[in-house]
């Protein structure tokens, strides 16, 4: 067991370029000062087609094709209905479930991650401030109450998803910032306690840079020239909160102690085609008779109420119930009957899945020669899609998941069988899209249905300083799978052969790299 603590530091989707437009301005001093005495360098969560969820790849070291948790809703084939990521059903093991003997943690709010088992020491905390929700989970028991009777309730709620007006908006950056201070009082006196392992993800920047990255998919009209000021700057601002954060992360930890500040990926401009995927997938379904596959009448009763008024009651119910609801509204999502292939619930690329006989329940693609055709069908009408804007292109490519996982991944049939990626252009202010069997419109004036303005990118990065880190940047980028076997061996941890990770050797200089 290593005798000096190891703190790592996740600040949930902060946009790697814009961190560096900030620190060139002097915006980040905390992160300036760290990296300074220690390594940098660029991070990459792949494969890339699966970055909505990036955080299970990190804390498993595996790869997306043996964990499978790549969405918060995950196809379960033999039952024929989503069902919400869930160790119960799907399970998966973390990094810090492999800790020496004796070592103690403090898991702090990682997104997703499960509760551990009877050999963790330590403190367990999720559902506190993490972006996505994924229900509350806590150890010792009554760690929940006791943080809000010490630091008050969480200062972030659930995500307020949808359309977005000046006042949602203001409520969006006053979550944000609020939940950065807050939870970095919670992370500092971790790392002020006994524990000789931290790992603590701040969800700020997260859900802001989803909505506060411009004010492109908002409605503000009548908003006066004061809000438009702050709320054009709030995204600059969660960033500078975020580095306060660290700031008051950093005057806690000792000072031999291991320090890794990371973001697994970032946050550009959401490219919005993938909202309008399902509606197109049914056009091209029917190509073009106007008969997409009938849906199910809980579907069409959840799709066509106005979402502002459901989310109130959304946001409302405890997690456990929209939870189990998920499984219920998407047993009929379609007439299976004669559904070739369908969209899978998705915010980035476009995810899309056959409907194979002998592997769905309901499965009414042969496979072999038939499923063969199918593909290179939808793979072409999925490429020929133009923006009716001015003719260009949508998709730049159609991926088999075999491309990106193999064939002999043990999880492949819970994934997606195809993968849309889109052009650099955007939905915004497009009025549709046209294909060989004719157009599917919307209004070109009308915010993305998510309200969301930003979306991933690749632009992750880290710093990391304290003993035996070596100084200034990395030429290469990192694999986020390096991260957990990296952390384990700062603490004097073996590496368990189920990694697919391995540990940075110019991180640990001078230690045994196992």
């Amino acid at each position: 067991m290593s005798t000096r603590k190891v703190i790592a530091i996740g600040m949930d989707a902060m946009e790697a370029s814009v961190v560096e437009d900030l620190l060139a301005r002097g915006s980040l001093p905390h992160l300036a000062r760290l990296r300074e005495r220690g390594a940098h360098g660029h991070v990459v969560s792949r494969p890339a087609a699966f970055l909505s969820m990036v955080w299970p790849t990190f804390f498993t070291a595996e790869d997306v094709g043996s964990h499978a948790w790549y969405f918060n809703k995950l196809w379960d084939p033999k039952r024929q209905t989503l069902r919400y990521v869930d160790n119960s059903w799907l399970p998966v093991r973390a990094f810090w479930e492999d800790l020496p003997e004796g070592t103690r943690a403090a898991v702090l709010d990682v997104p997703f991650s499960t509760r551990p088992g009877a050999r963790f020491q330590g403190t367990f905390l999720n559902g506190w401030q993490a972006h996505d929700d994924f229900g509350k989970l806590e150890v010792p028991s009554g760690l929940h109450a006791r943080l809000r009777a010490d630091y008050g309730s969480p200062q972030m709620g659930p995500e307020l998803f949808g359309p977005q007006d000046v006042r949602t908006l203001h409520r969006q950056r006053k979550e944000a910032l609020g939940s950065l201070e807050q939870f970095a009082r919670i992370v500092a006196k971790a790392v002020a306690d006994p524990y000789d392992l931290v790992v603590a993800v701040f969800g700020g920047a997260h859900r802001g840079g989803h909505y506060l990255r411009s004010l492109d998919e908002a409605d503000v009209s009548g908003a006066s020239p004061e809000d438009l000021a702050l709320l054009s700057g709030a995204n600059d601002e969660v960033y500078e909160a975020a580095d306060r954060a660290l700031g008051m992360v950093l005057e806690a930890a000792p000072s031999d102690a291991v320090v890794f500040a990371f973001a697994l990926h970032g946050m550009g401009r959401n490219r919005g085609w993938a909202e309008y995927l399902p509606d197109i997938l049914g056009h091209l379904h029917a190509k073009g008779e106007g008969k997409p596959p009938r849906r199910g009448a809980l579907y069409r009763l959840k799709t066509s109420l106005p979402f502002e008024r459901v989310r109130p009651i959304l946001m409302g119910l405890p997690s456990s119930v929209n939870h189990a609801l998920v499984p219920i509204w998407s047993r009929r999502m379609l007439d299976w009957s004669r559904t070739r292939y369908f969209a899978l619930p998705l915010d980035l690329n476009g995810y899309l899945r056959l409907n194979v006989r002998d592997r769905e329940a309901r499965g009414i693609v042969n496979p072999g020669r038939e499923l063969e055709e199918v593909v290179a069908e939808l793979t072409r009408d999925l490429l020929e899609l133009r923006d009716l804007r001015d003719g260009s292109p949508i998709v730049s490519r159609v991926l088999r998941v075999e491309e990106l996982v193999g064939e002999r991944a043990p999880r492949r049939d819970i994934l997606p069988d195809l993968i849309a990626e889109w052009t650099d252009s955007y939905a915004h202010g497009s009025h549709g899209v046209g294909s060989r069997y004719g157009e599917v419109r919307w209004s070109p004036t009308a915010p993305l249905p998510s309200g969301r303005s930003g979306n991933h990118t690749t632009s992750g990065w880290f710093v990391a300083a304290g003993p035996g880190v070596v100084r200034g940047p990395l030429p290469d980028a990192i694999d986020s799978k390096d991260l957990a076997p990296t952390l384990l061996a700062w603490t004097g941890g073996p590496m368990p052969d189920r990694f697919r990770g391995r540990t940075i050797d110019r991180l640990i200089a001078g230690e045994v790299v196992r």
